[in-house]
């Protein structure tokens, strides 16, 4: 994709800024099309997407969100920089995703919302959390961060969240060249607020029209809150736009990887994900558990293969959280201090590449090297 790539990137490096801005919008229009959403606002990053989504849902100071700590410190540090608490919750030892069964039991009067994560590409079961969170009058931020591309309940993912949030990053299933990242909803005053707050919180009114009396001259502008210059840059928009339509056949070469590494790890030790048969993961990586892990993760490197540790420890083991309360859950109730299977997978994780350049030759050698690996060890 070389030509094409430089052909897009031209007209923005050398031509009249403004290319910017519309290719950023021909983005937004692809990407709302391509997961079925009615709006799209392209950001800087995952982190401050899922910081404006949540303060489009208006989570604030003294608000509770419920999420996962087998995630990035972005999603916990999303909460936390809207001023509001992390609860955390325990996931399912199948797919690495929150625990539907777990969650009624940490809303409390302060809950305002539950933000699932879609570990590795594999769908969280928001489905199954809707009604629960429309009973309790709570929002769903979906992270999608990891998950561009998959499907669940033959639907693209975010169709059951309030507002959902796609990452563009590096090594992401769709990524660019540097950071970036997709806000979708279908809700008119969340897509307002991720517009206002997302380009300093200025209003498109001219001041004189707010302020009628007023003797302003031309070119004078207003703002209606403290937003952020946060918008996607038009070089990261132009690279995506021109990866965007190979993404479905860049997921089923993802999708057939996971499949030759499920079907050739079936009589080892390792421990392969499970899923939901309506839920059509991406994969970011595929993430298989074993009992030697540090063993395992070295080896691999040592043999050429681009095995990873993602997620450990969890988000409730970093430094920055020790102590300071910040994430927790009530006394009893799976939090901080009592979530066992996500300690357990955090333990155990080795994520294997399932890039689409890599060949049937090198899958088999990644299968075969590992399996050779886990009898000795």
């Amino acid at each position: 994709m070389r030509a094409e790539i430089i052909a897009a990137l031209e007209p923005i490096l050398f031509g009249d800024y403004r290319q910017s801005y519309a290719i950023r919008a021909e983005l937004e229009n692809a990407f709302a099309a391509e997961v079925g959403a009615n709006f799209a606002v392209a950001v800087h990053s995952g982190t401050i997407g899922l910081f404006l989504a949540l303060r489009a849902c208006d989570i604030g100071p003294g608000d509770e969100v419920i999420t996962v700590a087998n995630s990035d410190i972005s999603t916990t540090g999303a909460i936390s920089q809207c001023g509001a608490t992390p609860i955390l919750c325990d996931v399912l030892e199948d797919d690495y995703t929150i625990d539907p069964a777990l969650v009624e039991a940490l809303i409390s009067p302060k809950t305002r919302a539950i933000l699932p994560v879609d570990l590795h590409g594999h769908p969280a079961n928001v489905k199954t959390l809707r009604p629960l969170a429309d009973r309790h009058g709570l929002r769903i931020v979906e992270d999608a961060a990891l998950a561009t591309g998959a499907q669940d309940y033959g639907l693209p993912l975010g169709a059951f969240a309030d507002v959902a949030m796609f990452s563009f990053a590096p090594f992401k299933p769709l990524g660019s060249a540097g950071n970036g990242a997709m806000v979708v909803t279908d809700d008119d005053a969340i897509h307002d607020k991720l517009r206002l707050l997302s380009s300093y919180g200025h209003s498109d009114v001219a001041v004189s029209t707010r302020h009628p009396a007023a003797d302003v001259p031309a070119g004078y502008q207003d703002y209606i809150a403290e937003g952020y210059n946060v918008p996607l840059d038009g070089l990261q928009a132009a690279l995506v736009l021109k990866k965007l339509p190979h993404l479905g056949e860049w997921t089923e070469k993802r999708q057939a990887i996971a499949a030759a590494l499920e079907a050739g790890f079936a009589d080892t030790a390792a421990h392969t994900p499970r899923f939901r048969p309506e839920s059509a993961p991406t994969f970011r990586s595929y993430a298989i558990r074993v009992d030697c892990q540090d063993k395992l993760h070295s080896a691999l490197r040592d043999a050429g293969i681009e095995a990873v540790i993602h997620y450990a420890p969890p988000i409730h083991r970093y430094t920055v959280y020790a102590g300071s309360g910040s994430v927790y859950a009530p006394p009893g109730l799976p939090g901080a201090d009592n979530l066992p299977v996500t300690d357990m997978l955090a333990r155990q994780y080795v994520n294997l590449p399932v890039t689409p350049e890599l060949t049937a030759d090198e899958v088999n050698y990644m299968i075969e090297t590992a399996k050779e690996l886990l009898q000795d060890m």
